[in-house]
């Protein structure tokens, strides 16, 4: 059993989520490129934690990689919940 995920970790897959969301509408059911999403969040996370974070989410299921090179995401419907949970 792992253990539960610190807060900040939680707070920047959420960060990831967000932007994942607001970029959905540009780039449709294609996937966001992940060039677009690191240069989205590149003030809220350094390359780092926006891998950390987005490798978390995938491993969970709320993203997932549409292609793998170029590097497409799209979020899933848990991604969908889980970021309607946080701002609930």
């Amino acid at each position: 059993m792992r253990p539960p995920r610190s807060r900040s970790s939680a707070l920047q897959g959420v960060a990831v989520l967000e932007a994942l969301e607001s970029l959905t509408a540009l780039h449709g059911a294609a996937g966001v490129p992940f060039k677009d999403l690191e240069s989205v969040t590149r003030s809220r996370l350094d390359f780092r934690a926006l891998t950390h974070a987005l490798n978390a989410l995938v491993d969970e299921g709320a993203v997932h990689r549409v292609t793998e090179k170029p590097a497409r995401l799209a979020l899933t419907d848990l991604g969908r919940k889980r970021l309607d949970e946080y701002r609930s």
